[in-house]
């Protein structure tokens, strides 16, 4: 019986093996053979990476053509360009004549770039390309702003119009309520819909509007919405500044850094300021005598700088050169005379294209530059590069950033002139988004120091940047915050004592060094406290009428001598050891000059950390 029973249950499995069910697993495993692979129509996206030759004492850099042939070795691996500087000669061996190094910037999977970047040996540099970034803060401190609620999005249905109920286009919107906050634009009636989730209207507890031009933003809290069309009306800049834009306006900050008080006949003609930003409206009756430029964005070309999709270039651009047009004197520059470059890079620049918009105010003997950007990475390579900057004669003027926090890069940097931001009661509506810049304890009298604004050791003045009316694309005017708003005044006054002021006349016209040092202490010399915080505000804000000697003759014995930058190739952080890199085939190639024992030696206290 047990082995009948046995050989029956052989049997059924072996008939169940052959019945229905199995030919219905035969059919499920044809059908998943059939099944066609489903690619995923979102890839993840690669990382780019600068790649260079890094100089070291007595030790040839690696030729790039030697990186190149590295990388291209490498699957996965695209070189995007080769990046030749044409004033990188500071970077070769020793600094001299040698072959000028050529930074490889390549696109790889970011943890591929992170495992390049751990192993490169000692003179290979191998860094993040990273994506620079305007100062434009927009951070909202509402409770829950940023939590993800679920639920079914509610529309908010917005009308922004102007003086009479005009409709304005363009305006951004941002609606905050318990969760992530919406975000639109109004059409050419001025009407938009914002859907946010969280919650019913009653939620809402915010909207702000940022107008394109000619009007005061504004900050609604606790708005009564209904289901239908909700208007709200902004206040335009005549109702604040009699007769704008046709009768002549000064700028509160131009007014505190006595711009106003000045000989007229200083306008900053002779000297090239250098604006790398978004671009430059030279269409703007402000600004039609800005005519060089290029755009680093779309292949160095030489028109498309014109092209200001973000207006950050515009708004600088006013601030250091507008000049009187017609019956428009809305915005008084402080070099209208000087001769502008306007080097685009945004939207979308990287490091890369910093060094390459760094290269060209060296090639075309720019006096000063505006840097108005920043980064939350840093780079040796651009910082090379602003060294470099600085020892053929171009001053450097740099964002602190608008992070609240330390000093952002390159604003950290020794060889630059770092600017913060500060604020001024009263210049301002106060249901503006510009009254929630002022933090209560920061307040020192009517001067305050902005919530955005970085702050540290490397913050060596302070220019005006709450409420800075300039110009923007169009023809028209926006107020707007920023550290880059602060940086063009002391950009714009440093042009001005450049082309004016004896100290720079004949031999101390030479472009070096020594000539950026002098501006800088000339600008920090005229510095006037109102916060009593130097990590907030450095020397203050310059004073032009504190600046002793403009427009008369030089005197002896008042110019105090900034310190030097910091030499090419003096401080080199060699990161984590090389074994297994790469660049291994093509490591240190010692110059004639040096002893093998001391490359050795060397060698042996950097992996003891020691060097």
């Amino acid at each position: 019986m047990a082995d009948n029973s046995s050989d029956n249950s052989s049997s059924q499995g072996s008939n169940q093996g052959k019945g229905p069910n199995s030919r219905g697993n035969a059919a499920q495993s044809k059908t998943d053979a059939a099944a066609p692979t489903v690619e995923p129509t979102v890839k993840a996206r690669r990382s780019r990476f600068l790649v260079a030759a890094r100089p070291l004492p007595g030790v040839q850099p690696m030729a790039v053509d030697a990186i190149a042939t590295t990388l291209n070795n490498m699957p996965d691996v695209q070189i995007i360009k080769q990046v030749k500087p044409s004033g990188f000669g500071a970077l070769s061996a020793g600094g001299g004549s040698g072959g000028m190094p050529e930074i490889v910037v390549a696109e790889m999977d970011p943890a591929r770039g992170a495992a390049l970047r751990a192993s490169a040996p000692p003179n290979v540099i191998v860094e993040h390309d990273a994506l620079l970034q305007h100062a434009d803060d927009l951070s909202m401190a509402f409770n829950n702003a940023m939590t993800m609620l679920p639920g079914i999005g509610i529309d908010v249905k917005l009308r922004v119009v102007g003086a009479g109920g005009q409709p304005l286009p363009k305006a951004t919107v941002y609606v905050y309520g318990l969760g992530f906050p919406g975000q639109g634009v109004t059409d050419d009636k001025g009407e938009v819909t914002v859907t946010v989730f969280g919650g019913p209207l009653e939620t809402i507890q915010a909207i702000y509007v940022k107008p394109v031009a000619n009007y005061w933003d504004r900050m609604f809290e606790r708005p009564a919405l209904s289901d239908g069309m909700t208007t709200l009306q902004l206040q335009p800049f005549t109702a604040t500044f009699q007769g704008f834009p046709e009768s002549p306006y000064v700028g509160w900050g131009q007014q505190l850094m006595k711009l106003d008080q000045i000989d007229p006949s200083l306008t900053g003609q002779g000297v090239k300021v250098a604006i790398i930003d978004s671009g430059c409206d030279s269409g703007h009756p402000q600004l039609t005598h800005v005519t060089r430029g290029m755009d680093f964005t779309n292949n160095k070309d030489m028109a498309s700088w014109t092209r200001d999709t973000m207006s950050h270039g515009t708004h600088c651009a006013g601030i250091i050169t507008a000049a009187t047009s017609g019956q428009l004197k809305a915005v008084r520059g402080f070099a209208p005379m000087a001769e502008v470059h306007a080097l685009k890079v945004f939207p979308g620049g990287r490091f890369s294209d910093l060094i390459d918009a760094l290269d060209q105010a060296i090639t075309r003997q720019v006096d000063i530059v505006n840097m108005s950007l920043g980064s939350s990475e840093a780079s040796e390579l651009v910082a090379h590069k602003l060294i470099e900057a600085r020892q053929n004669g171009v001053a450097c003027i740099v964002a602190a950033g608008n992070a609240s926090g330390p000093v952002q890069f390159p604003g950290n940097q020794p060889s630059v002139l770092t600017v913060s931001a500060i604020g001024k009661l009263g210049e301002f509506p106060d249901d503006s988004y510009h009254a929630r810049t002022v933090v209560p304890n920061m307040v020192a009298g009517a001067m305050f120091s902005p919530r955005f604004t970085c702050f540290g050791p490397q913050v060596a003045v302070a220019g005006p940047g709450v409420a800075i009316v300039s110009t923007v694309p169009g023809g028209g005017y926006a107020a707007w915050d920023g550290t880059s708003m602060a940086t063009p005044h002391i950009t714009g006054m440093g042009a001005l004592l450049l082309a004016h002021h004896p100290v720079f006349r004949d031999a101390a016209k030479a472009r070096n060094e020594q000539r950026v040092a002098q501006l800088f202490s000339l600008l920090a010399s005229a510095g006037v406290r109102y916060l009593g915080d130097p990590t907030r505000e450095g020397v203050g804000v310059p004073d032009l009428q504190r600046v002793a000697g403009l427009g008369a003759a030089a005197q002896s014995g008042n110019m105090a001598t900034a310190s030097a930058a910091p030499p090419l190739g003096g401080t080199v952080s060699f990161g984590v050891p090389y074994q297994g890199s790469p660049f291994a085939n093509a490591y240190l190639q010692p110059a004639q000059m040096i002893h093998p024992a001391l490359l050795q030696s060397f060698l042996q206290m950097r992996s003891a950390g020691l060097v």
